[in-house]
């Protein structure tokens, strides 16, 4: 096993099977992502909306805190499975990045692993509280009698998916451990370096600096003429 990062042998058949799965769950998460970003954005306009409404207008939806909440939830539950392909979730990592590279990679595989058990007890009880309002045909208690089903499920469906990602992940590291590929293996859980971080902040830098140069400055017509 190759315990210096080096990347030797060729992707065996369990790594062929799961690394197509995990692409497609990828791009899955990438949509789910941007819609939750949208329904944060949703959120913010009808709650603002709502308070306005409630000040100048004299009426308010009376629903603001039970949709507020069914947009908070969902939105954070399709972002898990985005957050954790771009790597973004909360690690610390002050010392495993001073471990050997051919450790390193088993306790990625162990927080994963990790995840995953959590996880499980996250989408079990989501699960249930799906089904026992499928049951009762449960409503809440707002004055649109929502079925608690329909946020219910878009919020277990985010939470399955975000499971999903999670154990494929830990297949993919487990198919890799033996290759000793710890920078394919840190591309998948790893955290992410400074270096990662500082050429995401740069390229965003550099899209603004490009918006601004190709955004027309409008002409100013100066207020005293010359002779």
């Amino acid at each position: 096993m190759a315990a210096d990062g080096s990347n030797e042998g060729a992707p065996n058949a369990l790594q062929r099977l799961i690394a197509p799965l995990n692409r497609a769950i990828d791009r899955l998460a990438h949509y789910m992502c941007a819609c939750a970003g949208w329904l944060f954005v949703l959120c913010a306009l009808f709650i603002t909306f709502d308070v306005l409404a409630r000040k100048f207008l004299g009426f308010s939806s009376q629903s603001t805190t039970e949709l507020s909440g069914y947009m908070l939830g969902i939105g954070i539950a399709w972002g898990l499975a985005g957050a954790l392909n771009a790597r973004a979730h909360v690690r610390i990592d002050v010392l495993i990045q001073r471990v050997p590279p051919g450790i390193r990679g088993y306790l990625h595989w162990l927080a994963l692993a990790a995840l995953v058990v959590f996880t499980g007890f996250v989408a079990y009880g989501a699960w249930h509280t799906f089904i026992e309002s499928w049951e009762f045909k449960a409503t809440d208690n707002s004055l649109l009698k929502t079925p608690l089903i329909i946020p219910q499920g878009l919020w277990l469906f985010g939470i399955g998916v975000f499971g999903a990602m999670a154990l494929l992940r830990v297949i993919e590291v487990t198919a890799l451990l033996p290759r000793g590929d710890i920078q394919a293996i840190e591309m998948l859980t790893g955290p992410r370096t400074f270096i990662e971080e500082a050429d995401e902040a740069l390229e965003a830098i550099g899209a603004e600096q490009h918006l601004a140069a190709t955004t027309p400055v409008p002409h100013q017509v100066s207020p005293h003429p010359r002779p």
